[in-house]
């Protein structure tokens, strides 16, 4: 699959997480030794379960982008964001799973989901990793599915 796409301008980032239901921010520093200790992880990640539309990780450098790094309300590295339909808030549904620490869940009716992962967690980080990319293969299916069913069937000849 694919490799974690580097992000370094807001129309970048527009673009992706709006031409993607699924994506995984992951915000870092070159400076930063966690950050580093947890890229082969999240590149692994990427690798096994983006679905293109479906599913994509992008790291952003908070020094190269701190404009994007301050809208998103970045204070620690790394730093990974969950965004769904475009927007950061909705989160990713735990479904009554035990976290670590570090997981920031979202307010009002996104309260039981996570919408961020502050700090290098491998374990929360492969859990929602897998699950989005157990529903981004479905999704995919379905929209696969869609398009097969839209598509006109081809008339069978008419007899000479």
């Amino acid at each position: 699959m694919a490799e974690p796409i580097k992000i370094s301008t807001q129309g970048e980032l527009k673009e992706l997480i709006t031409s993607t239901k699924y994506v995984i921010l992951d915000f870092w520093a070159e400076w930063c030794g966690p950050c580093k200790a947890i890229a082969p992880l999240f590149a692994k990640l990427s690798k096994s379960h983006s679905v293109p539309g479906q599913l994509a990780f992008a790291k952003i450098d908070v020094d190269a982008s701190a404009d994007i790094a301050k809208e998103y309300g970045i204070t620690a590295m790394p730093s990974f964001v969950f965004v769904v339909d475009g927007e950061v808030g909705k989160g990713i549904d735990v479904q009554g799973r035990k976290l670590g620490g570090g997981v920031k869940l979202g307010e009002g009716e996104s309260a039981d989901k996570v919408v961020q992962i502050r700090g290098a967690d491998p374990r929360n980080l492969t859990l929602l990793a897998t699950e989005l990319g157990e529903l981004a293969k479905k999704g995919a299916e379905e929209t696969s599915a869609a398009a097969a069913e839209e598509a006109p069937k081809e008339e069978e000849a008419a007899p000479a």
